[in-house]
């Protein structure tokens, strides 16, 4: 069995509306303590030239937690009002 250890880079911080790096994470934990809610991935302004275009996005359910890994430079956002999607940036270990 293989084991891994997980480590913490960075106090969490709530995403919002305003796109956030994450402390320039490639790899974040994202815990929801509210409603389902939309995480939107965007790329960043040297990746796409003119602006940040959307990569990606996905549900994360009420009371879920979840490790994903992005471009340092991309950044996280949630929908207006949106207040319950914490970020955190971790790495593993092992």
């Amino acid at each position: 069995m293989i084991s891994s250890t997980l480590l913490i880079k960075s106090i969490h911080t709530a995403l919002s509306d305003t796109p956030s790096t994450v402390s320039n994470a490639n790899k974040v934990l994202l815990q929801n303590t509210g409603a389902t809610a939309e995480v939107i991935i965007k790329s960043d302004d040297t990746f796409q030239s003119g602006s940040a275009a959307v990569q990606g996005s996905f549900l994360l359910m009420q009371g879920h937690e979840l490790i994903i890994k992005k471009d340092r430079l991309f950044t996280l956002e949630v929908g207006s009002g949106i207040t319950t999607v914490f970020a955190t940036s971790v790495g593993v270990e092992g």
